[in-house]
């Protein structure tokens, strides 16, 4: 059985569709694979009621390691820490400010 905190964490339905426990993961395992082929989605495998993996379709585990490819990047990190800096010290426009900048 899976642990209600576990799904409170990570309700059914929300970017998890389903969750198994490694026994029926590996007992349903086709049947997952090929949901997971034709209607894509999040699938939680847990261990002893404790989440042990996540199958997901293979585009978008590409897609998340693009992202933390981009955000292990020292030239995103060297402008995020520039731009938190600038915040604090109140160098900052207004949303107006930025749209009229954009219109020209």
């Amino acid at each position: 059985m899976i642990d209600k905190v576990l799904l409170l964490r990570y309700p059914i339905g929300t970017m998890i569709q389903d969750a198994y426990g490694i026994k029926e993961f590996q007992t349903k395992l086709p049947f997952i694979a090929q949901k997971i082929r034709t209607q894509g989605g999040h699938y939680l495998v847990t261990h002893r009621s404790k989440p042990s993996m996540v199958a997901i379709p293979f585009e978008d585990y590409q897609e998340i390691e693009d992202i933390l490819m981009e955000l292990n990047s020292p030239r995103l990190q060297k402008d995020v820490a520039k731009g938190r800096s600038d915040y604090k010290k109140g160098d900052t426009v207004s949303i107006d400010q930025l749209r009229i900048a954009d219109e020209r």
